[in-house]
């Protein structure tokens, strides 16, 4: 948590010493009100932690991005569309036999689509003669990562609970679903002409996950596409390259 933290201050830190995003408000306030108007742009979004983390992990890839509409420079509606894979077996490679050999052979994958909605609130002065202005936001996001696919074979029941022998779970392939939600900060600032660079934590937690069932046995989920392995915890990041239609 710590290390995300960290990350996300230092790149906001970068962000927001390249533009004026606290400058105060402008004189002529009723010109500025007159400007305003109703819708101002698209933003369409990618985000490059995905490339990143599939670099330092091998076992997961991962892509999404998001389309962000721009209201009066106050509201910011999103959506997010992604696609994820993830190699969990290792995680299941380990001595839950009782025989102090760790199992082998074990398959534990899954990959799947995930869709995001929500809404960002932009907390800096706004500037309404502009088209394209920096924006700091607080925002909330609904996830569902809906049937998902997995693949599980070679697993062991632990020796100790079920008998003298371990008991191999037959190989099960099929589809499931997580739900979870997120409240995230954020910024993004414009770079050149339409191009912005933005940065978001992420703050998520499931609301519901299917776990895999065999006879008196349940395998809990370690993973849902969107929402990352359970085990890294509650913080995930975005890093993102933007452009602003308009």
């Amino acid at each position: 948590m710590l290390t995300y933290i960290c990350r996300f201050i230092s790149l906001v830190v970068l962000l927001l010493a390249a533009t004026p995003v606290f400058a105060g408000k402008k004189g002529k306030k009723s010109t500025e009100e007159e400007q305003k108007q109703f819708f101002y742009g698209v933003y369409l979004d990618y985000d490059l932690a995905d490339p990143l983390m599939a670099a330092i992990d091998n076992r997961r890839f991962g892509m999404n991005s998001s389309i962000v509409l721009d209201f009066q420079h106050l509201i910011y509606p999103a959506f997010e569309l992604g696609y994820a894979t993830y190699n969990a077996s290792s995680d299941y490679i380990y001595d839950n036999t009782g025989t102090g050999t760790p199992t082998e052979d074990v398959k534990y994958k899954l990959k799947g689509t995930y869709y995001k909605v929500g809404l960002n609130i932009n907390l800096l002065a706004k500037d309404y003669s502009k088209k394209l202005t920096p924006y700091g936001y607080v925002g909330f996001r609904y996830a569902i990562a809906p049937r998902y696919k997995y693949e599980i074979s070679g697993y062991k029941t632990d020796a100790s609970l079920w008998g003298a022998d371990s008991e191999l779970i037959p190989a099960q392939d099929g589809n499931t679903t997580a739900q979870w939600g997120e409240f995230l900060a954020g910024v993004n600032t414009p770079i050149y002409k339409g191009f912005c660079l933005g940065a978001e934590l992420r703050y998520k937690g499931f609301l519901y996950i299917k776990n895999v069932r065999e006879g008196n046995c349940s395998i809990n989920q370690s993973y849902a596409p969107g929402y990352g392995d359970i085990e890294d915890g509650t913080w995930g990041f975005r890093y993102t390259i933007s452009y602003f239609f308009h």
